[in-house]
């Protein structure tokens, strides 16, 4: 098993809260950002503000040692699948990093 350390910690932590969805942590039903609710409705400003403000407030609530400085959300309807992109700057450090994620349809 790999551990990850420093900043590469907490880009897999983002990545954790990114892709988990309300209800996958026992006891803590609201652990996760909840994205995949969003996959089925169409892109538009509304949505992709929706799902800014869903990164935002999970990033807050679950990753203290990180700060979202930039959401970057495109959709690719041909291939069924949301790309996201965000800069987040590491608060010990003041490091910046992109990070970066694709949500997929399955169905």
């Amino acid at each position: 098993v790999g551990i990850k350390r420093n900043t590469e910690a907490i880009k897999q932590s983002i990545l954790n809260i990114l892709k988990t969805n309300w209800g996958e942590r026992p006891f803590n039903f609201y652990f996760g950002a909840n994205l995949r609710s969003y996959l089925f409705e169409n892109l538009d400003n509304v949505t992709a503000a929706n799902i800014s403000s869903s990164i935002k407030l999970a990033l807050a609530n679950h990753e203290p040692r990180a700060k979202v400085l930039n959401i970057n959300i495109k959709a690719m309807p041909d291939d069924n699948n949301i790309e996201i992109t965000l800069t987040i700057q590491i608060l010990s450090d003041n490091e910046i990093i992109d990070v970066s994620t694709t949500l997929e349809r399955i169905r």
